[in-house]
């Protein structure tokens, strides 16, 4: 096997491993969100007052997250320990143009050639450096800010429609991988980020006026919409922070050159950090009456009092945790591997996966009600498939997996690439 295709193979396994863990962990909030335990806070539950109450806890959904990135750092020592070397892997060098790494080469006279890509390994990078780790604070805190919005968000919106809406993460990386990263856009990536936009359109409206289907209109429905509409609102807020995050990863992976699990594994330390002033101010903050106080508001005496108090609230903790650290270490991998639209668009297909578990959960399991993380199927069901089958086709065309039927609209990149042929000095050495 060449070096390329085993790098190729790399990034296809990974890229499987971020689909599943992926689907799972979205899955699994859900249920978390939907299980009572007695705690310390108190709700009303069919006009009741009662301490058994809802385990809601998206910042320590985030907590949970942390954790397991962080414990990245001790597999990797084991690694490294186990077997006798310092690195993990090489790290892939620079990203410059349409998507492709490629790696600085010296011509005759000293100056810069060409960018030769990179197929295969480099030299043994540098240990990485304090000053780079100071500076993973950053996408740490974009990661925990997006992370805690997504997890809210879901809070009001059912698993398909969370995991759908974030689709629009692929215009956001698109226009932050041209402004920072050099990339260029051609005018099938222009149409097909349109038709991923008339998609995540699509199941937004689908999920706002599900609700309809099956209930009256009532002041309860009306608030309930309401916090859809916010929660989808927080969702595209997350999206736009996970772009400028995959970007900066980015940066990391190849230009600093530190490795996928180093770089999880200090995102989880610096979050665990950023939980230690959290922590004390969501607590302090007034609870509130209404939904919207998930977002500055969370004790967490009462979580860990409701773990205590159910085996199985606590045993959904520890299988997220493993499943999203697998899903982040994962994800960072397919950048490396193939590149950050890669990355954006299996978080995307992955919804597939998403929807089929929530229809499971209703249909086989019978596991219904306002708190199941099951999804009935309705009308407003068959817009969303229509949405999701166009967010399908728009990726795909992205990517140029699937040709759109119109040739004009590749012809300036076959115009580029052929420019570019005749210009590199590479091409006189062939025969």
């Amino acid at each position: 096997m060449s070096k390329e295709a085993e790098h190729n193979r790399k990034g296809f396994l990974w890229g499987l491993v971020m689909l599943v863990a992926g689907t799972m962990c979205t899955i699994i909030t859900k249920v978390q969100y939907g299980m009572r335990a007695e705690g310390t806070e108190s709700c009303v539950v069919n006009g009741t007052a009662t301490h058994n109450c809802l385990f809601d806890k998206p910042w320590f959904g985030v907590l949970q997250m942390k954790l397991a990135m962080a414990f990245c750092i001790v597999i990797m020592k084991i690694r490294q320990k186990v077997q006798k070397r310092s690195y993990l892997e090489t790290p892939v060098m620079n990203m410059q143009k349409h998507g492709k790494r490629f790696m600085a080469t010296p011509k005759l006279g000293g100056a810069t050639n060409e960018r030769t890509q990179l197929v295969g390994g480099a030299a043994a990078p540098k240990e990485t450096s304090w000053e780079t780790i100071v500076w993973i604070l950053f996408p740490s805190f974009l990661d925990l800010l997006n992370t805690v919005l997504a997890n809210i968000g879901l809070l009001w919106v059912s698993s398909s429609i969370y995991q759908m809406s974030r689709g629009s993460v692929v215009l956001f990386n698109a226009i932050f991988s041209v402004r920072f990263m050099g990339k260029k856009l051609f005018a099938y990536h222009y149409v097909s980020i349109f038709i991923v936009m008339t998609a995540v359109t699509l199941v937004a409206y689908a999920g706002i006026m599900q609700s309809r289907a099956t209930e009256a209109i009532s002041a309860e429905d009306i608030e309930k919409q309401a916090n859809q509409v916010l929660g989808l609102t927080l969702i595209f807020l997350s999206q736009l922070i996970t772009a400028v995050q995959i970007v900066v990863e980015e940066y990391f992976l190849t230009t600093r050159q530190v490795s996928p699990m180093m770089l999880v594994g200090w995102e989880g330390i610096w979050g665990l950090a950023f939980f230690v002033v959290l922590t004390p101010v969501l607590m302090a903050t007034p609870p509130g009456t209404s939904a919207l106080s998930k977002i500055w508001h969370e004790d967490f005496v009462d979580t860990f009092v409701k773990m205590g108090n159910s085996l199985t609230v606590t045993l959904t903790v520890l299988l997220y945790i493993v499943l999203i650290g697998l899903f982040n270490l994962a994800a960072n991998f397919v950048t490396k591997y193939l590149s950050s639209v890669v990355r954006s668009i299996l978080d995307t297909l992955r919804t597939l996966g998403v929807w089929v578990l929530s229809l499971f959960i209703f249909y086989v399991i019978r596991w219904t009600g306002t708190n199941s993380p099951g999804e009935q199927w309705t009308m407003w069901s068959w817009l969303e498939l229509s949405g999701f089958a166009l967010m399908v086709a728009g990726t795909l065309a992205y990517k140029k997996i699937f040709y759109l039927p119109a040739k004009w609209l590749y012809e300036a990149e076959a115009k580029e690439t052929a420019m570019s042929f005749v210009k590199s000095p590479f091409m006189s050495n062939m025969h």
